[in-house]
């Protein structure tokens, strides 16, 4: 990875994000950022790059168009970066990354097993998301967006969380642990 990308990120990481008495909106800008850059440390199996890369959200969709104007104009492997949404889980069959957001989280665990295994960087909200079988999950802490990292979980579905990635996270479960 490039060392531009590892800043971008800790610039992320840096951004304070009002937590209380704000609109949600500059909270879903950074997750948007956040999001975008998780695919820029992930790698997916060799027979999973192909473009166009599918950024899926499990609705209701927080993010409204921010997520859809932030992948605008972005090529992953050559190719565009799309953004999906989806009504249930059966549906994220050709994702490589699915948002969970917390009012779906329900769902998410309900179908869990059906992208469990998968090369799918699952990304969620909720407290419990990691110990769902989630792999990356973001909060707000100290009215900043966070995230953590369960490597066990993307281990399993075949895919490798960049070692830098993981240096920033605000904790990791490590593989063999979940």
């Amino acid at each position: 990875m490039l060392p531009t990308r590892l800043l971008s990120v800790a610039v992320l990481l840096a951004l304070a994000v009002p937590a209380a008495g704000q609109q949600p909106t500059l909270e879903y800008d950074v997750k948007a950022a956040f999001i975008l850059n998780f695919v820029r440390y992930v790698e997916w199996p060799p027979l999973e790059r192909q473009p166009p890369l599918e950024i899926c959200v499990l609705e209701p969709n927080p993010f409204g168009d921010r997520l859809t104007a932030v992948v605008a104009g972005e090529e992953w492997h050559g190719g565009a970066v799309h953004v999906r949404l989806l009504p249930d889980m059966r549906r994220a069959t050709g994702c490589h990354l699915l948002y969970v957001p917390a009012a779906a989280t329900a769902r998410f665990t309900a179908g869990a097993d059906l992208v469990a295994a998968r090369p799918i960087l699952t990304v969620g909200e909720h407290e419990r998301f990691l110990d769902q079988g989630g792999m990356l999950r973001l909060f707000v802490e100290e009215n900043r967006v966070r995230f953590s990292v369960n490597q066990g979980s993307a281990d399993r579905a075949g895919l490798q969380i960049s070692s830098r990635l993981l240096r920033l996270a605000r904790s990791v479960i490590a593989a063999g642990t979940s």
